[in-house]
């Protein structure tokens, strides 16, 4: 489990294919003294298992299924990702629940910058419209954001002066691709409604 709340942006320093799956080397911060093989850890908001670690970075692996559903199928060498270790009982929960577990890959199609506010403009795949509302939660690479515009076809989200200079959002280009986890409360209550 995971809030949302970026805790920090680290360098991806290698990436090895590996019969359908990857493995990556990423740099480990300095303030990540507590990481140890098993602990989760959210890559761009994928939930991925520190597979080892030393002083100066640690390894991840990730599965067939999560490059089918992410950006991490493009992952390459050099790569900045938002980086959050798993919620730890007793902390506050800032963002809103995230599983880490990734829905899918969107596209940008606009950056605005209004009233000194940055907003970012997604395409919306009409089969995932019902899991969205306004001012609803959604993560964005592992950012846990508000809706802050629902449209039949898009959906923006207004980030706020720390979000835009402490995550991957403010290196985002119209055209590029992100990944998306919808509300986890959202899904089950769209699944009890048979749909």
């Amino acid at each position: 489990m995971f809030t949302g709340i970026i805790e920090t942006q680290s360098r991806l320093l290698a990436v090895q294919p590996q019969s359908g799956k990857k493995i990556l080397r990423i740099a480990k911060p300095e303030f990540f003294t507590d990481l140890k093989s098993g602990s989760s850890i959210a890559c761009d908001g994928i939930c991925l298992t520190i597979l080892d670690f030393n002083a100066v970075s640690f390894q991840v692996q990730v599965m067939n299924e999560t490059l089918q559903k992410s950006t991490a199928q493009n992952w390459q060498t050099g790569r900045i990702l938002n980086l959050e270790r798993a919620l730890q009982l007793g902390a506050r929960l800032d963002g809103h629940w995230l599983q880490g577990h990734v829905d899918r890959e969107l596209r940008l199609i606009s950056h605005q910058k209004i009233n000194n506010t940055d907003y970012l403009r997604f395409e919306l795949v009409n089969a995932d419209r019902a899991l969205l509302v306004s001012q609803g939660s959604i993560a964005i690479n592992g950012v846990s954001l508000t809706i802050a515009d629902l449209r039949s076809d898009s959906f923006s989200v207004a980030l706020i002066g720390h979000t835009w200079d402490n995550s991957n959002l403010s290196n985002l280009m119209p055209g590029d691709r992100v990944n998306v986890e919808y509300d986890i409360l959202g899904k089950y209550i769209h699944r009890m409604q048979g749909f």
